[in-house]
């Protein structure tokens, strides 16, 4: 369910979304088999990512270490608990704490909703229990008494104490590290253990039910199952969009059906103008009518047809008939704006109104400059709409401030205009000018520039409205004297059918119509409306018309009648004018067209249909509406029996932001295709992913830091994520597209993606720096159109992309992106430090949704670390200069900002001028972000070990609070006031600026997890697990209400702007440093430095290559490394480890299995670094076994 998040950030809409596709009349009353659809247009993919596939030939093989229990939820602990089961850019189904599969989302849908008459169930003794909390239609369930939620694995306990039967759930996704593709199967795992503890043999069935009918799959051999096409479900939903079957199917049709459950202005609904629900279902609706199709509304608000009064101040619409207020110069722009299309040109499209500039006039030779008055910048924003040649500085509008170029922006060679903005924030109060720039004679040598405006918010949005809202408004065009929103119908009136609509609607009983709100037209002139029904007083309640070639069908109540699917189609039937009744069904091309396939291993597998839950305690009803697929058994005494029923998804056609698929119809055409697979690498697929969970179980980090590391893994293959057709990986901020889109700032700090998938981590990169990087080496900080950089963003990009390649198998991918980032890197310099002290300087927008200026380790430690990794990446590609260069920055600005922001007690800020949303003496908990980067990536202090462990000691005192009573948490809130946290921001010796940095009385988690990991990093290690304990203590599937983007609690949901916020796959590095992991994969080099129990550590580790268990202890004298590798493999020339302080190592040995390996010893400090002679090349299963004795 799409919830307001709150934040004073972004929220940008979807663009170019495709003309709304033709809905043809197809389907059948029975079951529905969806025929193979046809691939997405190959000429809309400008790049192709690969996705690797592991070796599933072998099953898994492990050691035995002791092995903790996962967290498991009990009694009130279960009321909220919901895992994601899916895989990654699949969607997904939520298994919830009552065993219900409570949340679909495998329809390329955003809602939190159920899909009915779904239910596991048992029949045993010819009585059917439900394999469930809550009973329903007077069937009994068995409750679910436990929960283990050690993700991957979802392992469900049952009160089945009055029964001869145990019975437990597994429920999963294959998740498997390093490979990519087994671990994005769209697909959902069920399996079943069921033991007989009695004493006589037991006959019962497992039955997993889906709604609607089911038909057995002639072509499904040795495994049987059913497919299905949940289509019509959806169709209540807001913006549904359907077919209709007339008779057999075979009477193809257009017929585009459209339902828009709320009319009114967006700015009246959660999140605005921002939330693109909010206006994006009256553009479709609109171009529903445009292609001939039914529109169906209910719940209208007056203010629908009130002045629209757009959120911005337009500086220039082009609608006069002169450039006045303009100064041209040269030939391009002509003497007026143009009307839109040149003879010659393709057609321009995107502006509006009738006027635009277009400097195709008559070709792309002319040249010239179009400069505005005067202004002085007052608003955040400038936005426009843009379109023709990408030539930087020679097709573009630039702003210019003090007479330079402070912003600018080019077209993509194409002449559609579309939305684009400046955030200017840091430029308010100055003067500037707009200049259009045409200074390109070749192809595309021309720029299309539109409606200019100054605004509050961001602007995409509302341009993405402006053109559809006025047709959209005439095609609904009421004449009453009087309009009145009515928040609960008139007492003396009840709804009637007129004549017309009773003969439309013989089978709708409108008494069942019970009306809580409506729209109340008095003084009504029907015009060309025809009302259908209306109030006993005459005042019309539903009405229809016909526009152009499409029909509106208008309801002025606030619903129809609820659970009765038939109304909407009666009301869609009507319109079209058909008489015989049918079914209404998705069409194949609709997002949530395709088809779910369940399937079992078991060979006796029967396919009853039932209408009531009952009809399967005796095996069904032939006439039932819905299907199930049950599974036999006899088990004898002390016997148990395992079933899976393997569900299979394919609903590949939707679109974001641009981007059309969904990886997975590359592999899976359908359900059926992905289910079948499933089936026949069940064996390779458990084996695998249990061997996950054991290993990352069998570490023996502390309860709930192992839980924060394993849970926050799910954000990877929850609504946060997809993965596109052509194989771009994208994620949101959080859930529900708040905010798009692969946001550099918010996933600085997300670890867990890039280390279990380093080839995400890759694609993520290959984005950012080979395709959205400005050409002068700007990143854009968001990437669902080109934006400019958040400085904090930029540091992240260059970080990540030195732990890219540690984490690559050797240096192609290093070479493939040193360039741009070398680009990236430079562009940094020349932004925050053009002195090259090392300090930052100026206005540096960053993840707190505001600039800070001046001086900042916030900013300063993740600009050295940028450096650090910069200065690695240009060694490794011999690029000695700017080594020498970076270096010589990055040891400047070490000593330069310990001597300026140090106070003795943490590290502050020096505002600039001028200054902005700043924090001056602040204790910001993020003030050594960048520290936290360089442990994770080998790069050293940035600052002098001591005065890191003191600032982390500060932060701990200073911002960590017991509980928020009597502290306002704004803008935002994700505590109970007796729940505690981490503040961002606190002022102990005082000094809190006005304004001062965003978000400062807020507590995030994923700001939680990267101070206790860099904690731990510093031997903090009470304070790290008090800190994690904490944060997890908040999600232990207790419902908590009244927090934003809640409810809270969920322990699989960590919120912040949106749920399964990204920012909380900073738990992932708990684990890198609580075991110390050192890691070079393309070098060879693997070691480990636990701050976690030293004398006595486990713990799951992974590289690029492999991964598996590591193992520490010490005796007086003796310190036994164990590498234990149980996937992939590892290519070896140097281990690494240390030794407790102020020993001296007397020898080494090192074991690869049962042989002894050569290798050299070279000591520093307490450290020991281990050269092979000869490089190892090792394939799991295999044991490295180490002996260092002092």
């Amino acid at each position: 369910m799409r919830r307001e998040c709150g934040c004073s950030g972004r929220c940008g809409g979807e663009l170019n979304r495709r003309e709304f596709l033709q809905i043809m009349l197809a389907g059948a009353t029975g079951a529905v088999f969806m025929r193979d659809l046809p691939a997405a247009n190959e000429e809309q993919k400008p790049e192709v990512w690969q996705v690797s596939r592991g070796n599933l030939s072998s099953l898994p093989t492990a050691r035995g270490y002791p092995t903790q229990t996962p967290r498991t939820y009990r009694g009130a602990n279960l009321e909220y608990v919901l895992m994601p089961i899916g895989g990654i850019g699949t969607g997904t189904v939520w298994l919830d704490g009552q065993g219900k599969l409570s949340v679909w989302q495998i329809f390329n849908n955003d809602t939190e909703e159920p899909l009915p008459h779904v239910h596991f169930a048992l029949r045993l003794d010819g009585q059917l229990y439900l394999l469930q909390t809550p009973s329903e239609q007077d069937v009994p369930a068995i409750p679910v008494i436990a929960f283990e939620g050690g993700y991957p694995i979802a392992r469900l306990h049952y009160d089945t104490r009055r029964l001869p039967v145990d019975v437990v759930l597994e429920a999963f996704n294959p998740f498997i590290p390093l490979d990519a593709f087994h671990s994005a199967l769209p697909c959902a795992v069920f399996r079943w253990t069921v033991r007989n503890r009695g004493n006589r043999p037991v006959d019962l069935s497992l039955l997993f039910t889906l709604p609607q009918s089911a038909e057995r799959d002639n072509a499904l051999d040795a495994t049987p199952g059913y497919s299905r096409s949940v289509t019509s479900v959806p169709l209540r939903r807001p913006g549904a969009q359907a077919i209709y079957d007339r008779q057999t199917g075979r009477d193809m049709t257009p017929a585009p059906l459209y339902y828009l459950r709320h009319l009114t202005m967006p700015s009246e609904l959660p999140g605005g103008w921002q939330q693109p629900e909010n206006w994006r279902q009256i553009i479709e609706a609109y171009q529903t009518l445009q292609a001939g199709g039914v529109v169906l509304i209910t719940s209208p608000r007056a203010s629908f047809w009130g002045n629209l009064v757009p959120p911005w101040e337009v500086f220039e619409d082009f609608e006069k008939d002169s450039y006045e207020g303009w100064t041209v110069e040269g030939e391009a722009f002509g003497t007026k704006p143009h009307s839109g299309t040149s003879p010659g040109q393709q057609p321009v499209s995107g502006f509006v109104g009738n006027g635009l500039v277009n400097t195709y006039l008559p070709n792309d030779a002319p040249k010239g400059r179009l400069s505005s008055r005067p202004f002085q910048i007052q608003k955040r924003f400038i936005g426009f709409l843009i379109g023709g040649g990408n030539h930087l500085g020679e097709t573009c509008i630039n702003l210019l401030v003090d007479g330079k170029v402070a912003r600018t922006a080019t077209g993509r060679n194409a002449e559609r205009l579309e939305p684009y903005e400046w955030d200017v924030g840091d430029l308010i109060g100055k003067q500037a000018q707009i200049q259009i720039v045409d200074n390109h004679a070749g192809g595309w040598g021309h720029i299309n520039i539109d409606h200019i405006v100054f605004a509050d918010e961001s602007p995409v949005a509302m341009f993405s409205l402006i053109a559809a809202l006025p047709q959209m408004r005439q095609a609904l065009a009421l004449r009453a004297t009087n309009m009145r929103d009515m928040p609960s119908p008139p007492s003396s009136q009840r709804p009637e059918w007129t004549a017309l609509g009773r003969q439309m609607f013989p089978n709708l009983n409108i008494e069942e119509w019970e009306i809580d709100s409506c729209l109340r037209l008095e003084g009504f002139e029907p015009g060309d409306w025809q009302v259908l029904a209306q109030w006993s007083d005459g005042t019309p309640l539903l009405l229809m018309r016909r526009y152009g070639n499409g029909t509106v069908v208008l309801s002025l109540a606030g619903q129809l009648p609820e659970g009765n699917l038939s109304w909407t189609q009666e009301l869609f039937f009507g319109a079209l004018g058909i008489r015989e009744r049918g079914n209404l069904y998705l069409t194949e091309w609709h997002p949530r067209a395709g088809n779910v396939c369940v399937k079992t291993d078991q060979p006796d597998t029967r396919f009853p249909r039932w209408s009531a839950l009952d009809e399967l305690r005796t095996g069904g009803s032939a006439q039932g509406q819905h299907g199930a697929i049950e599974a036999p058994l006899r088990l004898a005494p002390g016997e148990q029996r395992v079933v899976h029923f393997v569900m299979g998804w394919s609903y590949p056609h939707v679109e974001r932001f641009r981007r059309r698929g969904n990886l997975y119809y590359r592999w899976f055409r359908t359900g059926q295709q992905a289910a079948e697979y499933v089936l026949q690498h069940l064996p390779q697929l458990w084996g695998w992913t249990q061997l996950y969970h054991q290993t990352m179980y069998q570490s023996n980090l502390p309860p709930l830091m192992l839980d924060a590391i394993t849970s926050q893994a799910v954000i990877l293959r929850s609504p946060t994520c997809f993965w596109s057709d052509n194989g771009y990986f994208a994620g949101y901020e959080g859930s529900y597209a708040c905010c798009p889109l692969n946001c550099t700032h918010v996933w600085n700090y997300a670890q867990t993606h890039a280390r279990l998938f380093p080839e995400i981590g890759r694609n993520m990169r290959e984005s950012d720096l080979l395709v959205f990087l400005h050409p002068d080496g700007e990143t854009s900080h968001r990437q669902h159109w080109q934006h400019e950089a958040f400085i904090d963003g930029q540091c992240a990009t260059i970080c990540a992309a030195y732990r890219e390649h540690l984490t690559a198998p050797d240096n192609a991918f290093l070479k493939k992106i040193w360039s741009r980032a070398r680009l990236a890197t430079e562009w940094l310099i020349r932004k925050i430090d053009p002195d090259e002290d090392g300090v930052p300087s100026g206005i540096q927008w960053n993840t707190y949704d505001c600039a800070v200026s001046g001086a900042t380790t916030f900013i300063g430690s993740q600009y050295l670390c940028a450096l650090a990794a910069a200065e690695q990446m240009a060694l490794r590609m011999g690029d000695q200069s700017a080594a020498q260069r970076y270096r010589r920055i990055r040891l400047a600005g070490s000593r330069n900002q310990h001597a300026q922001l140090w106070n003795g007690g943490y590290y502050i800020q020096k505002p600039g001028t001028p200054a902005a949303n700043d924090y001056n003496t602040g204790c910001h908990s993020d003030q050594l972000l960048g520290q936290w980067w360089a442990h994770q990536l080998g790069l050293g202090y940035l600052y002098p070990r001591e005065a890191v462990r003191r600032a982390l000691q500060s932060i701990y005192r200073y911002n960590f609070r017991y509980n928020m009573i009597g502290h306002l948490q704004f803008p935002r809130r994700y505590l109970l006031d007796n729940e505690a946290g981490l503040l961002m921001c606190t002022w102990p010796r005082g000094g809190r600026p006005d304004p001062f940095i965003g978000y400062a009385d807020e507590v995030w988690t994923g700001i939680e997890y990267a101070v206790a990991g860099l904690m731990l990093w510093e031997g903090m290690v009470d304070e790290a697990v008090h800190l994690v304990n904490t944060t997890r203590s908040r999600y232990d599937g207790r419902r908590r209400d009244g927090v934003n983007s809640g409810p809270g609690g969920n322990p699989f949901n960590e919120l912040e702007c949106g749920k399964f916020y990204a920012r909380a796959m900073s738990s992932f590095g708990l684990l890198l440093a609580a075991q110390g992991l050192i890691l070079d994969t393309p070098a060879g080099v693997l070691g480990f430095a636990p701050r976690w129990k030293p004398n006595d550590h486990r713990s799951f580790f992974i590289t690029g290559t492999g991964w598996g268990l590591f193992a520490q202890k010490r005796s007086t004298n003796e310190q036994r490394e164990e590498i234990d590798l149980r996937y992939g493999f590892l290519r070896l020339r140097e281990l690494v480890f240390q030794i407790p302080e102020g020993t001296t190592l007397r020898s080494a040995s090192v074991r690869i299995g049962r042989q002894t390996a050569q290798v050299s010893v070279q000591t520093k400090g307490n450290q020991v670094i281990l050269r092979f002679a000869q490089e190892q090349n090792l394939q799991s299963p295999a044991q490295v076994t180490v002996a260092l004795r002092w």
